[in-house]
């Protein structure tokens, strides 16, 4: 039987001492690499065009002009930094000109999109149209409808429908054609429609 003796010294070995966890406070540490991180940023150097290097009797006396790093534009200055004898003021005006078209005088503004005159009421209907609304309405009311009606003679359903309301039989029917989509519904369906019932009738108590 051969014995097997370690190379490393017993008092290296970690399962022969306890556990410093318990007796040892945790305190965290930044590292190097984290360190630079948040100093690198601090070490940039500002322009030399926002440094203090300006007299203090002239600090008042100029303008901070930092310009990008690409060319220049004579849309990107204001005429009022220009010579009264630039060039770049006529480039700058012709520019303006020519960007909208209809700032010139005496020339029309493009026509209308969209020409939808707003609603208004109208009172042209007499006692004889009104009878002749009642009278097909009462005889074949699923044939002239509150719609087909309101068309016919250029009304609106509301007014069609409180001048000739349907009867009750008509009423019943729709009731019943309701109720018959409403067997079809599911449950989601069904719970969503109830709650909405709820908060209209909330609404209407104003909670």
């Amino acid at each position: 039987m051969s014995i097997f003796f370690p190379k490393r010294h017993p008092a290296n070995l970690q399962f022969l001492h306890p556990p410093l966890a318990g007796f040892t406070p945790y305190t965290p540490c930044r590292h190097e690499s984290s360190a630079r991180r948040t100093t690198k940023r601090l070490r940039n150097k500002p322009d030399p065009s926002f440094t203090a290097s300006i007299p203090p009797n002239q600090i008042n006396d100029h303008i901070v002009f930092n310009p990008p790093s690409s060319a220049p534009s004579p849309y990107h200055t204001p005429s009022v930094f220009l010579p009264p004898n630039d060039p770049r003021r006529q480039l700058l005006a012709q520019s303006h000109q020519h960007a909208n078209p209809y700032n010139q005088r005496g020339r029309g503004l493009p026509p209308i999109v969209n020409n939808h005159k707003p609603y208004e009421k109208k009172y042209h209907l007499r006692e004889k149209e009104i009878e002749e609304i009642r009278r097909l309405r009462t005889e074949d009311p699923y044939t002239w409808s509150r719609a087909k009606l309101a068309e016919k003679y250029d009304c609106s359903p509301f007014f069609v429908g409180m001048i000739a309301p349907a009867s009750e039989e008509k009423k019943a029917e729709e009731f019943k054609k309701i109720e018959q989509i409403k067997e079809r519904w599911g449950r989601r369906r069904r719970y969503a429609r109830e709650d909405r019932q709820k908060r209209r009738q909330m609404w209407a108590r104003d909670q």
